[in-house]
Parts: C-alpha cells; structure tokens; sequence
C-alpha cells in the first residue's frame, strides 16, 4: 500500500508540475506579446515562479520516500 501511495504521490507531483509550467510561461508569453519592453522584468518573474513550481516535486519525492522507506 506505501508503494502504490508512493507512486500516486509522484504522479500527481508530476502532472502538477507540468501544468504548473504550462501556465506560467503561457502567461509570459503572452505578457511579452503584450509589451515587449518588460521583456526582462517578465523573465525574472517566470524564472522565480518557475523555482517555486520546480520546488514542488522535488518536495513530493522526499515525502514519497519517506512514506516508502518509513516503518508504520
């Protein structure tokens, strides 16, 4: 049962990710169309949420291997 809530947890930390990242250089993307004088001040603002949103899975998997690895 810790596998399977293991694994779960990582592919939900995954797919989350994945959209997480989808929408936010969506987002930029569209901000630079808009005006692209702010290109830079845009970059740097995706760049910290793109850390945030990569923070995400990294913390998933300690917590799937400490679900895996733990004795109950």
């Amino acid at each position: 049962m810790t596998i399977l809530a293991a694994a779960v947890l990582l592919g939900l930390a995954a797919v989350g990710s994945g959209v997480g990242n989808g929408m936010l250089f969506s987002k930029y993307v569209e901000g630079v169309a808009r005006q692209p004088e702010a290109r830079s001040i845009l970059l740097t603002n995706a760049m910290i949420g793109l850390a945030f949103v990569e923070a995400f899975p990294a913390i998933a998997l300690a917590l799937g291997l400490v679900k895996f690895f733990a004795k109950p």
